[in-house]
């Protein structure tokens, strides 16, 4: 550690002040004088009133010894992040992951990420994050030292992405309650430090509050986040959002088989997805054709027609999308009572851990479903009776939809 009080020597010299001017009249020159040859330690409060005297931020007499190297370190971390961030293969993104991990591990080790700097704290969140990825660590609790780090070094707009991170991973395991109260402990702080957060991250957690709402099936509150969130996206003229609110509406749409509300929002996804040249953009826009043609139009000739393929890539994941397509063509199969196609379309399809939103999750155990009565139509009751006992326990904790209608009654034909 940097020892500050030569730190204040240095600088009084170089501002060619005396003791007298820099310890003014809250502390004597005997006291500084010792606090520069390291005979004493200054209290915060002396520190706040020297800084003052030199014309300083206090941050810069605790800065550690090795700030230049957190500098450099945070520089890195962030390009190998953002390089992450960009990758599509699997196995390079595992690489990248450990990588990371492993360029900090070290710095974690011998005690420098203390959180004295906005980069020390990034780099330590940077840290806990790769070990979540890498599966080292799947709580959100280590998350929660971050807070004050962060609103010590005033990253008030950090501080909503971690609590919005610890709540992503409650939701994940299924605990949307809990989920909820972090994301609502964030909330506060924009409450506490208004402007001083960005919008983009409020944006983010009146999203994430949305669809926890509607996991909890409370359209009122889901609502009301919908609202506050179009509403300050509209006067601030900011777009960041609007496609996942966008894709989120048309599901809800969708799945309540209201065409011209779900086309509204077709379109506007198309549009986003044409300007953005996204290839997640893309494939949304992909997906939500399909269920529009199956679940609006129901025309399934023109869904088995059309083939997509690909995989979505978020932060620190890439996930094939084969059970979301292959699920829409495997009920358009089933429906134009070509079974032997749909089961040869469903056989690999497992469930995705990322994805455990309600609205996924139906789907997703809808295709379990199709596949059921595929089987059950060409006389295989055996594996039938798996499948759609497999969907039922999945959904069993689910408000029943559209698509959990579809399995609920595959169960009844089939167990009849």
């Amino acid at each position: 550690m940097l020892n500050i009080g030569a730190k204040i020597k240095e600088l009084r010299k170089e501002r060619k002040m005396t003791l007298a001017q820099v310890a003014g009249d809250r502390i004597t020159k005997g006291m500084l004088s010792l606090i520069e040859n390291g005979k004493a330690q200054p209290s915060m409060e002396s520190l706040q009133h020297i800084a003052k005297q030199l014309d300083i931020d206090v941050s810069e007499l605790m800065q550690t010894e090795n700030h230049q190297q957190m500098k450099d370190l945070y520089r890195d971390v962030e390009i190998k992040r953002l390089a992450l961030n960009k990758e599509h293969d699997d196995k390079k993104i595992n690489e990248k992951v450990l990588e990371l991990y492993h360029l900090i591990h070290p710095f974690y080790e011998n005690g420098s990420l203390k959180g004295a700097t906005f980069e020390e704290v990034r780099i330590y969140e940077v840290y806990l994050t790769m070990r979540y990825f890498a599966k080292m660590d799947l709580s959100e609790k280590p998350f929660a030292k971050l807070i004050k780090m962060y609103e010590q070094v005033h990253g008030y707009s950090k501080i909503l992405k971690i609590y919005a991170r610890m709540g992503n991973i409650k939701f994940l395991e299924n605990d949307y309650v809990e989920g909820l109260r972090y994301l609502h402990e964030g909330e506060k702080y924009i409450e506490k430090y208004g402007d001083l957060i960005d919008d983009l991250e409020k944006l983010d957690l009146y999203y994430n509050i949305t669809v926890s709402y509607a996991a909890l099936n409370d359209d009122l509150q889901m609502e009301n986040y919908l609202d506050r969130a179009l509403k300050l996206a509209k006067e601030k003229k900011i777009v960041y959002r609007l496609n996942d609110f966008y894709r989120f509406l048309f599901f809800i749409h969708c799945s309540k088989e209201e065409g011209e509300k779900a086309y509204y929002y077709l379109k506007k996804i198309r549009a986003f997805a044409e300007i953005m040249e996204d290839p997640n953009e893309t494939l949304m826009e992909q997906l939500v054709t399909l269920l529009y043609t199956n679940q609006i139009e129901k025309d399934y000739e023109k869904t088995v027609a059309t083939r997509f393929e690909n995989s979505f890539v978020l932060e620190g994941f890439s996930y094939s999308a084969d059970i979301f397509f292959n699920g829409q063509y495997g009920y358009a199969y089933y429906m134009l009572e070509r079974y032997e196609e749909a089961l040869q379309t469903l056989k690999d399809i497992v469930i995705i851990e990322y994805n455990q939103h309600p609205l996924d999750l139906s789907m997703m155990y809808m295709a379990f479903a199709v596949r059921a009565l595929c089987y059950f139509k060409l006389g295989d009751k055996e594996n039938a009776k798996r499948d759609i006992l497999y969907a039922m326990d999945g959904v069993k904790d689910l408000k029943v939809t559209r698509e959990i209608r579809f399995i609920i009654d595959a169960y009844e034909e089939i167990m009849k």
